[in-house]
């Protein structure tokens, strides 16, 4: 083997100027044209000569590869750049090399962002990072079943017996929710909430300023930002923001929600996911987290599967559980400042955490 390392730099995708090695493994193909868009517009990247994507050669054939970016951080009133990226793969042949962790090392080892911040990471990857000092937060995820056509369709269930089973088993669903359906109908009659294709001014003081010192700066170019942008661009992959205002127009709070296909997901195939993965309010006692959570389920598309959130409340955690969300594993966040220096910011306490961070809401 003749294993290098090749950093293509903002400046290079935008021009499309990088070298075209050969990706017999389909490797580089995860930067669809939908992802390059993505990257490029992303508001935290602190200039074009900074790094967009790594890839690994054995000689002119790529073998793995991890997309970078920069986000912003707010650390009390100061705002500082920090690098994230995601999409580390390394073709399955050569993992035993382990490839992938010197891919995960010249992340770390790189000065072009002090500070490092990353999200959804695979279970074998968390040790990785906990011996590379980085703070793990561990948020309880929760997840609601929505449609139990694909559970029967699991079980071989197709054509006239699949469509009238699912119709019975969502029937069910149906009354389980007759609870949630009622409260829902009750914050309706409080509240206005309207899908928005621009992002209110007002949005941006609820996820900048909450009170948290440490947080991702969630300001209006990087909602816009998930907004516009995903992925993998399918029809089925679809991004939507809400704002819920009181019955006399002032603004009360907001969530963010996406849907994204997969053809495989574990033993499932071709399912549709939702998560609500961004929310805000102005006043906790008038409009809460467990409320927005509520609105939230009924904005989904039928077709969804199940219905993903996270909170680290645990009021919250006791709320969802009674609208039928249960626990389901966590949703981590990773944090590292220069030298993998041990600060106050290991407190999670300290920081506004959401599922929607890094480049969760693009994925």
């Amino acid at each position: 083997m003749n294993i290098t390392l090749k950093k293509i730099s903002y400046k290079e995708l935008r021009d499309r100027s990088y070298p075209q090695y050969e990706d017999r493994y389909g490797i580089a193909s995860y930067l669809s044209e939908s992802a390059r868009e993505a990257l490029l517009a992303c508001p935290g990247n602190l200039d074009d000569t900074k790094t967009a994507m790594v890839l690994m050669l054995d000689d002119n054939v790529i073998i793995g590869r991890e997309t970078r970016y920069g986000t912003r951080l707010m650390i009390g009133d100061e705002m500082k750049y920090a690098q994230s990226g995601g999409g580390l793969e390394v073709y399955e042949t050569y993992r035993d090399e382990g490839l992938g962790a010197d891919i995960m090392m010249e992340n770390v080892m790189s000065k072009e962002y002090e500070l490092k911040l990353g999200s959804f990471f695979s279970s074998m990857m968390i040790p990785m990072l906990k011996k590379l000092k980085f703070t793990i937060f561990e948020i309880p995820q929760y997840l609601k079943l929505n449609n139990a056509r694909y559970i029967l369709e699991s079980l071989g269930l197709k054509g006239f017996m699949l469509r009238c089973s699912s119709s019975i088993a969502n029937m069910g669903l149906r009354i389980f929710n007759i609870k949630n359906k009622v409260k829902y109908k009750k914050l309706r009659k409080k509240f206005d909430i309207k899908k928005v294709t621009t992002i209110p001014e007002w949005v941006e003081d609820i996820a900048v300023n909450d009170g948290h010192k440490y947080r991702e700066l969630h300001d209006r170019k990087w909602f816009q930002w998930n907004l516009d942008h995903n992925l993998h661009g399918l029809p089925e992959d679809i991004q939507s923001f809400y704002a819920v205002y009181d019955k006399q127009g002032n603004p009360q709070g907001f969530f963010m929600t996406k849907e994204r296909f997969e053809e495989e997901a574990g033993k499932w195939k071709n399912i549709i996911r939702g998560v609500i993965v961004e929310w805000g309010t102005t006043d906790e006692k008038i409009l809460s987290e467990a409320d927005l959570n509520l609105m939230a389920i009924y904005s989904f598309t039928p077709k969804v599967f199940h219905v993903t959130t996270v909170s680290i409340s645990e009021a919250t955690g006791k709320e969802l559980k009674k609208m039928g969300f249960r626990p389901h594993g966590t949703h981590q966040m990773s944090y590292r400042e220069k030298g993998g220096k041990q600060t106050e910011a290991t407190n999670p306490d300290l920081w506004r955490l959401r599922y929607g961070c890094c480049n969760s809401i693009l994925f």
